[in-house]
């Protein structure tokens, strides 16, 4: 009976060590896109505060546009490439990123620099929550990375994004600019990363932001 025993668990650990040994992933691995889930409801804000008025939602989304993504399944091109567990391609996006794999959450990016304004940083870029460090270059540019993160594996996973649309008021002193639509400025886009919330505390009563919250999810063919 004690030998029975230790070979019941010598087949029970060389089955662990197969099952562990078949899950390892394969390189390279190509992962298309097949999904687009909604995570949030759109929210508003202005003045570091958010507005839940369903009407004023809704109309600030058909005066400006956009937010037109839905729950949809679908065969796409658009793909993300794993050369290896830390390097990988996304379409037509980013010909080369660095992975970083933490559990079930997978870091990219990018191996090339971008330069952008200090502007730029201030309205858009630090709306993302994942971001490298920005260094200066010269004047009021500076350099850094794309950064993004997807959840789950190599060969199935999901891409947080978020639609923004974003309104503001070249104020310049004036109490009454609201009046005038020459000194409004409008940006929009979508950008894969996550919404980092404490954005909106950076928002005056000059700026109004609207966004929503998707996920990408991609797998294998």
């Amino acid at each position: 009976m004690k030998y029975l025993s230790v070979l019941l668990l010598f087949l029970t650990t060389i089955s662990c060590k197969k099952s562990e040994i078949k899950q390892l992933p394969e390189f390279p691995a190509t992962l298309y896109l097949n999904r687009i889930s909604v995570k949030s409801k759109i929210r508003l804000y202005t003045d570091k505060r958010e507005i839940t008025d369903k009407a004023v939602i809704d109309r600030f989304v058909k005066g400006y546009g956009g937010f037109t993504l839905k729950d949809s399944s679908f065969v796409s091109d658009v793909y993300i490439r794993f050369f290896s567990s830390d390097s990988a391609e996304f379409s037509d996006t980013f010909e080369s990123l660095l992975v970083t794999k933490n559990d079930k959450q997978l870091v990219f990016k990018s191996t090339r620099k971008l330069i952008v304004s200090e502007e730029d940083i201030q309205n858009f870029y630090n709306m993302a929550k994942y971001r490298s460090e920005f260094e200066r270059v010269w004047d009021s540019k500076f350099s850094h990375y794309n950064m993004f993160v997807g959840y789950g594996s190599y060969s199935e996973l999901n891409l947080p994004l978020f639609e923004y649309s974003r309104v503001w008021w070249n104020t310049h002193g004036d109490p009454n600019y609201y009046l005038d639509p020459h000194r409004r400025g409008r940006a929009s886009g979508t950008w894969f990363n996550e919404f980092d919330e404490s954005y909106v505390n950076s928002l005056s009563k000059a700026d109004t932001l609207a966004f929503r919250e998707y996920f990408y999810s991609f797998k294998k063919r």
